[in-house]
């Protein structure tokens, strides 16, 4: 699902942080990966070919050789057609100067680097993910957030897509924009150009195709909340 929910309890995020030795991301699944499939089995194969489909968030899932990768692709929207050159990111809402982050910005600004877990609702996790890109908390000074601004939300490029965040998040120090994985550029079908990636919360809020960012005075529901998930979605140690 995009982007990607809910853990388990035998499942733990390790911030490894920069500068240790290179380790190749790896996939492993929960006992609720096995249940889900397993529920799923009993309607027989065609039932777990559609099961799968309605499990990736979409008719638009993608093929079962990306669910079941090395890091497993789930998506509610399309893929979108937009090179990395012509990706603008704009910063408005409750902020005193508007912003349109265009590519030749967003090269000039500061970089991160960072290698965490990643974690999904459907019982998968991802170990050692290499992250790089902007932290929003530079764009959000270059904005200029107003006192009444408590949360940002992030809007993919469908439309379709949006999660909230509290600022506390947004401006943490692991907290990403992220435009490359694992040294290479991101690949469209993991939210490049540019993801936002949140490793102290689920998947889901790790909005992909990010094309905007609003700051608002309270969240707003997003395409899984308003489909029931909760709105915080922290990762259970």
């Amino acid at each position: 699902m995009d982007e990607d929910l809910e853990q388990t309890e035998d499942e733990r995020s390790e911030q490894t942080g920069d500068g240790g030795p290179e380790r190749p991301s790896a996939v492993r699944y929960s006992r609720r990966w096995f249940l889900v499939l397993g529920g799923v089995a009993v309607a027989g194969v065609v039932g777990v070919f559609a099961g799968l489909k309605k499990l990736a968030g979409s008719e638009q899932g993608g093929p079962l050789s990306d669910m079941f990768g090395p890091f497993p692709v789930r998506s509610a929207e399309d893929v979108p057609d937009v090179p990395a050159a012509d990706w603008v990111i704009t910063v408005d809402g409750l902020v005193d100067q508007p912003l349109k982050i265009d590519r030749a910005t967003w090269s000039s600004l500061q970089r991160l680097d960072e290698t965490v877990d990643f974690h999904c609702v459907e019982g998968w996790s991802v170990d050692d993910v290499r992250w790089g890109g902007v932290a929003p908390a530079r764009l959000l000074e270059k904005a200029g957030v107003k006192p009444e601004g408590k949360f940002a939300v992030f809007h993919a490029y469908g439309g379709t897509y949006l999660s909230s965040v509290p600022l506390d998040l947004v401006t943490a120090p692991q907290t990403m924009l992220a435009d490359t994985l694992n040294l290479e550029p991101l690949p469209p079908k993991h939210g490049g150009p540019v993801r936002l990636v949140v490793p102290a919360q689920l998947g889901y809020k790790n909005v992909k195709w990010v094309e905007r960012i609003e700051i608002t005075k309270a969240a707003r529901a997003g395409y899984w909340e308003e489909r029931g998930y909760p709105e915080d979605a922290p990762i259970r140690g």
